[in-house]
């Protein structure tokens, strides 16, 4: 069939689809849209509703049309596909415990979800805590992540529930036991700020004997 007889073809299924009181504008455009389907690949029209097998290019496309909450364009493919098959059950479970649930397991991320009359002594009634646990592999201290699955969070959990978040980073390390004789001389100078650095390293539990000579300077009033 020539590019003319398809384009006529297409004209007759267009001008039958649309009234009778359709412009030409709209019966070219119809028929433009009918000779675009022509083309298409049917095994992609198949499966462009399945976040699993959804041409890459069309995925924002499906992100939108499935109402997923958080999305990011430098996602990995496998995050958006992840959120995308997320988004529906999530909808279905808003304001519940599973849909938060459900929000963050498409981030990969290991968390846990603490309820108020799980903590000890009981927090204040109707909150929650989400902790973010990032484990050996996982992305420490990737603070776009973290935003994001609090974003996620919150747009699926109870409306009228509070929540806080804590990042905790589990600490695994050889344990050593030593025992020797110190003597130290300490001086300390007021006022005295903390500025929020943290040295971490090897655990160690061990008995001194110890003499300490102490002096402490407070600012002259």
């Amino acid at each position: 069939m020539t590019t003319a007889e398809r384009v006529t073809a297409a004209g007759a299924v267009a001008a039958a689809i649309l009234p009778r009181e359709a412009s030409p504008i709209e019966k070219a455009l119809l028929t433009v849209e009918l000779l675009a389907l022509a083309d298409a690949d049917p095994r992609v029209i198949a499966t462009a509703w399945d976040p699993w097998r959804c041409p890459t290019v069309l995925l924002p496309w499906l992100a939108w049309a499935l109402s997923v909450d958080v999305w990011d364009p430098a996602w990995p493919e496998a995050r958006k596909r992840k959120m995308i098959a997320a988004s529906p059950m999530v909808h279905r479970l808003k304001g519940t415990r599973g849909a938060v649930r459900r929000a963050l397991d498409a981030f990969d991320l290991d968390s846990t979800i603490v309820e108020w009359w799980e903590e000890t002594p009981p927090s204040r009634r109707g909150t929650f805590r989400v902790e973010i646990i990032y484990a050996d592999g996982g992305p420490v201290f990737d603070l776009a992540t973290q935003i994001q699955a609090i974003e996620a969070v919150r747009s699926s959990k109870p409306k009228s529930r509070i929540f806080t978040t804590r990042a905790t980073i589990p600490f695994a390390g050889p344990l050593g036991f030593h025992a020797h004789e110190r003597t130290s001389l300490a001086w300390t100078v007021q006022p005295f700020q903390f500025t929020g650095e943290t040295i971490g390293g090897q655990l160690f539990a061990g008995a001194i004997t110890a003499g300490l000579l102490t002096h402490t300077i407070n600012p002259k009033e």
